[in-house]
């Protein structure tokens, strides 16, 4: 089977240099769009869950990147298939340019999915056959790695590496598929079902804008780390003396720039509900025999035939709270609850229109963390490929110094 001539020509590497430098720019552009808005989207606009609180807000980071750790070795391990079949040389680097990429994927999503399981499972680590198999899939990544580095020839090299990610491959739909297979920790699909996804509108957008960052992200970090080791490769053909020259496409750099503009009109054009706290309904002006929303922690929870009252407990004060109706699933008391009805002052009392429930302690702190450790391992994944490329070009140029310098 032959492979076709345009597939030929942009294997070249003197080719594949020039595009990549080019399109590496836009696809860095794209994903810092996608970043400032899925961002600001997930982290401010989306609702708090009722159950799991503001700690669900990891999933817009460990959802990307658990999916795109399995998509990276899928892209492994058909360049390694490619290489094998048709030993061209650019699958190859292909290949070896993914596995430290899919690896620090793999590694966040396993790390910001213990961060989430101690508030949400109450331990850090179980041994759920998602996470377990995710853990394989980092050793995968790894011990494609160190077979690459044990073996000195750079061909034999890359063919031993190639048979492990392809041998590796078998992992991938048991990630995929264990949650159906065994009875595990984690939730069913929910973005994947799109005539009736399980998710609210306003997370499923920030989640997949978040995914297609994470997508981006790969391929820039892909693009760059292939051109250095390009130059590594190549370092003595005739084109590397006068490689092909990437000019700035300025115009790439619009995109992020348009999505902080679209970010600033929609905070500034998105009414959001004003939700007081007990504590500040009693200093806020204007709010009496006004509908109001107010959260808080719930207490002394009463039934009285259809009437339930309760007290919402908050920032040192309480107000009382009458509801003529069904309390959600998950309503009791210690637990959180926003009501929305009208308020007086008069007797303190709301009566509310609804009830949801509402999951209240403060688990900001895993949050915090957990993007803090993303955003880290993201901004390496960006600059060292960069930093590689800066490298090796000033190694060449200093070797070509001296070859014009040696009488």
């Amino acid at each position: 089977m032959r492979i076709p001539l345009f597939l030929h020509r942009f294997s070249s590497p003197r080719i594949y240099y020039g595009i990549a430098g080019w399109l590496s720019q836009w696809t860095l552009a794209v994903a810092l769009g996608l970043l400032v808005v899925g961002l600001y989207i997930g982290l401010v606009l989306a609702p708090t869950h009722s159950e799991q609180g503001e700690s669900y807000r990891i999933i817009f980071i460990h959802v990307p990147a658990a999916s795109n750790s399995m998509m990276v070795y899928g892209v492994m391990a058909a360049a390694s298939l490619i290489f094998l079949v048709w030993r061209i040389k650019l699958a190859d680097v292909v290949a070896a340019a993914s596995a430290p990429i899919g690896a620090s994927f793999t590694f966040l999503a396993l790390v910001t999915g213990s961060i989430w399981g101690k508030p949400t499972w109450g331990t850090w680590w179980q041994w759920d056959a998602r996470l377990t198999s995710e853990l394989i899939l980092l050793f995968l990544y790894l011990g494609y790695m160190a077979l690459r580095a044990a073996i000195e020839n750079r061909q034999n090299a890359g063919r031993a590496a190639a048979v492990l990610a392809l041998v590796g491959v078998i992992n991938i739909p048991i990630i995929h598929y264990s949650v159906q297979w065994w009875n595990t920790l984690h939730q069913g699909a929910t973005i994947s079902k799109f005539s009736q996804p399980s998710i609210e509108g306003t997370m499923l957008t920030a989640l997949l804008m978040m995914m297609g960052m994470f997508i981006f992200l790969f391929a820039t970090a892909l693009l760059v780390r292939g051109r250095c080791m390009v130059l590594e490769n190549e370092s003595r053909a005739s084109w590397v003396r006068d490689p092909p020259e990437t000019r700035p496409q300025y115009l790439a750099w619009t995109i992020p720039l348009i999505a902080v503009i679209f970010t600033a009109w929609l905070h500034l054009s998105t009414e959001r509900e004003a939700v007081y706290s007990p504590g500040e309904l009693a200093n806020v002006a204007g709010v009496e025999h006004e509908t109001v929303t107010v959260q808080g922690m719930v207490k002394d929870v009463e039934e009285q035939g259809v009437i339930k009252r309760f007290r919402l407990v908050g920032e040192g004060a309480a107000v009382d709270v009458r509801f003529p109706g069904n309390l959600p699933e998950q309503f009791r008391a210690d637990w959180g609850a926003r009501v929305n009805g009208v308020y007086s002052g008069e007797t303190g009392r709301i009566e509310a229109r609804t009830v949801a429930a509402l999951n209240v302690r403060d688990h900001s702190g895993y949050v915090i963390v957990a993007y803090l450790i993303t955003m880290v391992t993201l901004l390496i994944n960006v600059l060292a490929p960069y930093r590689c490329l800066a490298t090796r070009k000033a190694a060449i140029l200093r070797r070509q110094r001296r070859e014009e310098s040696d009488p």
